[in-house]
């Protein structure tokens, strides 16, 4: 199929018994997309076409269209005109297109919007740009986004981004679920600091690095959900580093090759009263895939209502050190995610090793400890003993040696009132 319906074909629709609220057009030749007439269509898929032109008005007549995928095909900004969205004439809006709330223009051939794109669509709440290689917001852009007055769902995933404008949002002030992942970041974006409103962070395959405090910002509180997996440089989250998302309920850091420690203070938040702190009433966690080796008790305050746990593949240490893990976790998460629990594995030590954590808690095994409340002073008691051992033996050895040279009771040996020796009188006689 390489045209869209013919009027005869459009005819046919109308006068049909039933009335289709979904069409699909995918996976055709469609390259243009006339001026389409009227017809009560909700939702147009045209997605993996060879569209590269679509007139001005092409949906001016489509008034229920609440929903467009015009994804993978030849889209340029020189194709996306501000008027290719234009509605009908009303007194109170420029020739809007009042219903449609969702455009997705995933994979074409995007570097750039159009400043006035979206002047035609007051009402629309969500944008999907992704696999559009943008590599940088251009003023023009940064202005058409700016527009975005009802935009709650803005997907800028895999646009090769390593920056954004600082205040890109700052005007679409309603803005709930942001997807940023496969980017180029290597910091989180200050641009962050605008949201208001976020439920819903992604933040997956971006180059972050270390995780630290500052780095999410306090307006950030109100996301429900957030996801920073995939992420091929982290190595840790430091103390505090995510203890803005106090209204957190999802947390999906999984698959992060590198990731190795998450402090124990990450998400504590504290309070005016130094007695008193805040954490994140969680109700999923997923650190499946990374490579942590301890679960930290105080990670969480009600670990309890946590529904969700994925500890899976993580090299987990099964000594003292888990002891909360082993005796207390691992029996919450068969109970509450029973597939997810068989395959929390040990790793050391050794004769534990690819040991069910659920087998370990279930046998009771005595867990192998060291000393955790100083472990500082074994190192300082190794050295003292080694030393000790290095400077005895050459002493032990040494006074073996004078002892058996009888040097040891010298003067005991010899009667100090009789002269060691006599001095020779040169009146004795000379004999030979």
């Amino acid at each position: 199929m390489k045209t869209l319906f013919s009027q005869e074909e459009w005819d046919t629709l109308l006068n049909g018994d039933v009335i289709f609220t979904t069409i699909k057009l995918n996976n055709n030749s469609i390259t243009q997309i006339p001026s389409l007439p009227s017809y009560p269509v909700e939702n147009l898929y045209l997605s993996f076409n060879q569209i590269n032109n679509i007139t001005l008005g092409a949906f001016q007549n489509l008034t229920k269209l609440a929903k467009l995928d015009l994804s993978h095909n030849n889209l340029t900004k020189t194709a996306l005109q501000p008027d290719v969205f234009k509605g009908p004439y009303a007194t109170d809006k420029y020739e809007p297109l009042n219903s449609l709330i969702e455009l997705d223009l995933a994979h074409n051939e995007l570097h750039s919007l159009h400043g006035d794109l979206f002047e035609h669509l007051p009402n629309l709440e969500i944008l999907i740009l992704c696999e559009n290689v943008f590599q940088v917001i251009d003023t023009p852009t940064l202005v058409a986004l700016a527009s975005l007055s009802s935009v709650k769902t803005l997907d800028m995933s895999f646009m090769e981004l390593s920056d954004l404008p600082e205040t890109i949002f700052h005007s679409p002030n309603k803005l709930e679920t942001l997807l940023l992942s496969g980017n180029l970041f290597r910091e989180i974006p200050v641009a962050l600091k605008w949201v208001k409103n976020l439920k819903k962070l992604v933040l997956d395959e971006n180059l972050f690095g270390d995780i630290v405090k500052g780095n999410f910002t306090e307006n950030l509180n109100t996301v429900e959900y957030l996801s920073i997996a995939f992420l091929p440089d982290t190595t840790k989250i430091g103390p505090g580093a995510l203890n803005v998302f106090t209204n957190m309920t999802t947390l999906i850091a999984s698959d992060n090759p590198h990731l190795s420690s998450i402090h124990e203070l990450a998400f504590t938040k504290n309070t005016a009263n130094p007695e008193i702190f805040v954490y994140p009433p969680l109700k999923h966690l997923y650190l499946n895939n990374n490579n942590l080796s301890v679960v930290e008790r105080n990670w969480f305050q009600r670990w309890d209502q946590i529904t969700t746990i994925d500890l899976r593949f993580n090299p987990w240490s099964c000594d003292c050190n888990n002891r909360y893990l082993i005796h207390t976790l691992i029996k919450q998460i068969n109970t509450t995610s029973a597939p997810l629990a068989p395959e929390v594995l040990c790793a050391t030590p050794p004769a534990w090793k690819g040991k069910s954590l659920l087998q370990l808690s279930t046998d009771n095994k005595e867990l192998i400890c060291e000393n955790t409340n100083h472990p500082g002073k074994d190192g300082v008691i190794l050295i003292s003993l080694l030393v000790g051992v290095l400077i005895g033996i050459p002493l032990t050895l040494g006074a073996l040696v004078i002892y058996r040279r009888g040097c040891f009771g010298l003067l005991n040996r010899v009667n100090p009132s009789v002269p060691r020796y006599n001095r020779a009188s040169f009146t004795d006689d000379f004999h030979i």
